[in-house]
């Protein structure tokens, strides 16, 4: 029987914020994502959603974007790499001793020393402005 794939590539990862706005404007200042869309607020949100990622001429068609969305009343808890669920969201980077002297002119709160990633090269774990687990990753 041929196999069936129904996924071509990954689209976007989407993160419940507290401050859609400043959220998103992290993500630029410190990863160097751009926004591609807003949209909203729609009631009952009062924020806008924001889909960001790499700078790209093709826009929302590029994929590997993440969509800012506001979060709902539920607590945010402290998460920790391998509880249930979507861990982290980690990038590629092509230069990882300069990624990380830019992560740390911007003081990010690192999570993690920098590991071996499996498969060959480097990684190492930060948090987003609001605790969110993200990563950079070199592949050798």
């Amino acid at each position: 029987m041929p196999r069936i794939t129904i996924a071509g590539r990954l689209d976007h990862v989407a993160i419940a914020a507290d401050n859609t706005d400043a959220m998103a404007a992290w993500y630029e200042k410190v990863l160097g994502l751009v926004i591609h869309v807003s949209a909203g607020p729609n009631p009952p949100q009062t924020q806008k959603i924001h889909l960001i990622g790499p700078p790209s001429s093709v826009g929302i068609n590029s994929g590997m974007m993440i969509e800012v969305m506001p979060k709902n009343d539920t607590p945010r808890h402290d998460r920790n790499s391998h509880e249930s669920g979507i861990s982290h969201v980690a990038w590629y980077v092509p230069d990882f001793d300069a990624a990380l002297e830019h992560l740390k002119a911007n003081n990010v709160k690192f999570l993690s020393d920098v590991i071996s990633a499996v498969g060959g090269g480097r990684i190492i774990s930060f948090a987003d402005c609001e605790g969110n687990m993200t990563q950079i990753v070199e592949r050798k």
